[in-house]
Protein backbone atom coordinates (compact mmCIF):
# COMPACT_ATOMS: atom_id res chain seq x y z
CA UNK A 1 0.00 0.00 0.00
CA UNK A 2 1.07 3.53 -0.81
CA UNK A 3 1.71 5.94 2.28
CA UNK A 4 3.26 8.81 0.83
CA UNK A 5 1.98 12.13 0.42
CA UNK A 6 3.51 14.76 -2.21
CA UNK A 7 4.03 17.99 -1.93
CA UNK A 8 2.32 20.40 -4.52
CA UNK A 9 3.55 23.61 -2.93
CA UNK A 10 4.64 25.21 0.34
CA UNK A 11 4.19 28.15 1.61
CA UNK A 12 6.49 29.63 4.87
CA UNK A 13 3.56 30.86 7.89
CA UNK A 14 6.18 31.93 10.08
CA UNK A 15 10.06 32.22 10.07
CA UNK A 16 11.43 32.77 13.81
CA UNK A 17 14.90 32.04 15.39
CA UNK A 18 14.71 28.74 15.84
CA UNK A 19 11.71 27.47 14.11
CA UNK A 20 9.73 27.93 11.19
CA UNK A 21 6.07 27.20 10.37
CA UNK A 22 5.04 25.71 7.09
CA UNK A 23 1.47 25.25 5.31
CA UNK A 24 1.89 23.18 2.54
CA UNK A 25 -1.07 21.50 0.47
CA UNK A 26 -0.11 17.67 -0.40
CA UNK A 27 -1.65 15.27 -2.73
CA UNK A 28 -2.60 11.68 -0.68
CA UNK A 29 -1.89 8.51 -2.24
CA UNK A 30 -5.75 7.92 -3.13
CA UNK A 31 -5.72 11.28 -5.23
CA UNK A 32 -6.82 14.23 -2.54
CA UNK A 33 -5.32 17.24 -1.75
CA UNK A 34 -5.01 18.47 1.51
CA UNK A 35 -2.77 20.68 3.76
CA UNK A 36 -0.34 20.00 6.38
CA UNK A 37 1.21 22.31 8.69
CA UNK A 38 4.49 21.56 10.53
CA UNK A 39 7.15 22.82 12.22
CA UNK A 40 10.74 22.72 10.55
CA UNK A 41 13.70 22.48 13.97
CA UNK A 42 17.10 22.22 13.57
CA UNK A 43 18.76 18.74 14.57
CA UNK A 44 19.69 18.60 18.42
CA UNK A 45 21.59 16.41 21.11
CA UNK A 46 20.31 15.47 24.47
CA UNK A 47 22.91 13.32 26.88
CA UNK A 48 22.79 11.51 29.91
CA UNK A 49 26.14 11.87 31.78
CA UNK A 50 27.14 9.87 34.78
CA UNK A 51 29.70 11.07 37.55
CA UNK A 52 32.68 9.54 38.55
CA UNK A 53 30.24 9.16 42.10
CA UNK A 54 27.80 6.57 40.02
CA UNK A 55 25.37 9.78 40.28
CA UNK A 56 23.68 10.91 36.99
CA UNK A 57 23.59 14.96 35.96
CA UNK A 58 20.24 16.38 35.56
CA UNK A 59 18.80 19.50 35.03
CA UNK A 60 15.46 21.29 36.48
CA UNK A 61 14.17 23.79 34.19
CA UNK A 62 11.25 26.28 33.86
CA UNK A 63 9.48 25.30 30.32
CA UNK A 64 7.31 28.03 29.12
CA UNK A 65 4.88 26.26 27.28
CA UNK A 66 3.70 24.10 30.24
CA UNK A 67 4.55 27.07 32.69
CA UNK A 68 6.09 24.56 35.08
CA UNK A 69 9.81 23.20 36.39
CA UNK A 70 10.58 20.07 34.12
CA UNK A 71 13.26 17.55 35.09
CA UNK A 72 15.73 17.08 31.63
CA UNK A 73 18.92 15.69 30.82
CA UNK A 74 21.01 18.01 29.00
CA UNK A 75 20.20 19.08 25.56
CA UNK A 76 20.42 21.75 22.98
CA UNK A 77 20.62 22.48 19.27
CA UNK A 78 22.97 21.93 17.02
CA UNK A 79 24.73 24.95 15.83
CA UNK A 80 24.71 24.97 11.84
CA UNK A 81 26.96 22.28 10.52
CA UNK A 82 27.92 20.73 13.78
CA UNK A 83 27.84 16.92 14.13
CA UNK A 84 25.33 15.80 16.73
CA UNK A 85 28.10 14.37 18.76
CA UNK A 86 29.80 17.82 19.18
CA UNK A 87 26.63 19.45 20.10
CA UNK A 88 26.18 16.70 23.23
CA UNK A 89 29.77 17.19 24.42
CA UNK A 90 29.27 21.36 23.86
CA UNK A 91 25.42 21.25 25.69
CA UNK A 92 26.63 19.44 28.93
CA UNK A 93 29.97 21.43 29.62
CA UNK A 94 27.84 24.52 29.06
CA UNK A 95 24.82 23.94 30.63
CA UNK A 96 26.52 21.50 33.42
CA UNK A 97 30.04 22.57 34.07
CA UNK A 98 31.50 18.84 32.91
CA UNK A 99 33.58 17.57 30.42
CA UNK A 100 33.21 14.25 28.90
CA UNK A 101 35.79 12.36 27.35
CA UNK A 102 33.73 9.06 27.01
CA UNK A 103 30.35 9.11 24.72
CA UNK A 104 28.35 6.64 23.07
CA UNK A 105 25.59 7.04 21.01
CA UNK A 106 22.11 5.68 21.76
CA UNK A 107 20.01 6.10 19.11
CA UNK A 108 17.65 9.20 17.92
CA UNK A 109 14.32 9.80 17.88
CA UNK A 110 11.32 12.10 16.73
CA UNK A 111 9.57 13.87 19.31
CA UNK A 112 6.73 15.33 17.61
CA UNK A 113 5.80 13.81 14.41
CA UNK A 114 3.25 14.68 13.52
CA UNK A 115 3.72 17.98 13.27
CA UNK A 116 7.51 18.54 13.25
CA UNK A 117 10.79 17.19 11.75
CA UNK A 118 12.63 17.89 14.33
CA UNK A 119 15.29 14.93 15.05
CA UNK A 120 17.28 14.48 18.33
CA UNK A 121 20.31 12.31 18.80
CA UNK A 122 20.47 10.89 22.18
CA UNK A 123 24.45 10.09 23.71
CA UNK A 124 25.61 8.54 27.20
CA UNK A 125 28.73 10.46 28.48
CA UNK A 126 31.33 9.12 31.23
CA UNK A 127 34.54 10.04 32.64
CA UNK A 128 33.90 13.28 33.50
CA UNK A 129 36.17 16.38 34.31
CA UNK A 130 34.95 19.26 36.21
CA UNK A 131 34.97 22.85 34.10
CA UNK A 132 32.56 25.37 34.17
CA UNK A 133 28.90 25.82 33.82
CA UNK A 134 28.36 28.79 30.82
CA UNK A 135 25.09 29.32 29.77
CA UNK A 136 23.52 31.02 27.35
CA UNK A 137 21.85 34.40 28.72
CA UNK A 138 18.64 33.09 27.85
CA UNK A 139 19.08 29.73 30.47
CA UNK A 140 18.20 29.33 33.72
CA UNK A 141 19.11 25.55 35.02
CA UNK A 142 19.48 24.15 38.06
CA UNK A 143 22.14 21.05 38.07
CA UNK A 144 21.47 18.01 40.53
CA UNK A 145 22.81 15.06 40.62
CA UNK A 146 20.72 11.64 41.04
CA UNK A 147 21.03 8.15 41.42
CA UNK A 148 19.86 5.74 38.66
CA UNK A 149 17.08 4.18 41.22
CA UNK A 150 16.24 8.41 41.95
CA UNK A 151 15.69 9.05 38.37
CA UNK A 152 13.41 6.00 37.67
CA UNK A 153 11.67 7.31 40.71
CA UNK A 154 10.96 10.26 39.02
CA UNK A 155 9.61 8.47 35.89
CA UNK A 156 7.45 6.36 38.38
CA UNK A 157 5.75 9.37 39.87
CA UNK A 158 4.93 10.90 36.84
CA UNK A 159 7.73 13.81 37.57
CA UNK A 160 10.08 13.35 34.50
CA UNK A 161 8.24 13.89 31.63
CA UNK A 162 9.94 15.45 29.49
CA UNK A 163 9.89 13.09 26.15
CA UNK A 164 13.79 13.26 25.09
CA UNK A 165 15.01 12.26 28.37
CA UNK A 166 12.31 9.39 28.75
CA UNK A 167 13.72 8.09 25.09
CA UNK A 168 17.20 8.50 25.94
CA UNK A 169 16.72 6.22 29.48
CA UNK A 170 15.12 3.60 27.33
CA UNK A 171 17.42 3.20 24.75
CA UNK A 172 20.01 3.25 27.49
CA UNK A 173 18.25 0.45 29.27
CA UNK A 174 18.19 -2.02 26.23
CA UNK A 175 21.81 -0.91 25.41
CA UNK A 176 24.86 -2.99 26.74
CA UNK A 177 25.96 -0.51 28.54
CA UNK A 178 25.97 -1.09 32.71
CA UNK A 179 23.77 1.96 33.98
CA UNK A 180 23.18 1.19 37.92
CA UNK A 181 25.31 1.07 41.06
Amino acid sequence: MDLKETKVESEVIYSGKIIDVYKDKVVLPNGTFTYREYIKHCKASCVLARLPNGKFLVEKQFRYPYQEVLYEFPAGKCDENEEPIHTALRELEEETGYKASKITYLGLMYPTCAYSDEIIYLYFAESLSKTSQNLDENENVEVIELSYEEIINLIKKGELKDAKSLCLITYLQNSSLKIGN
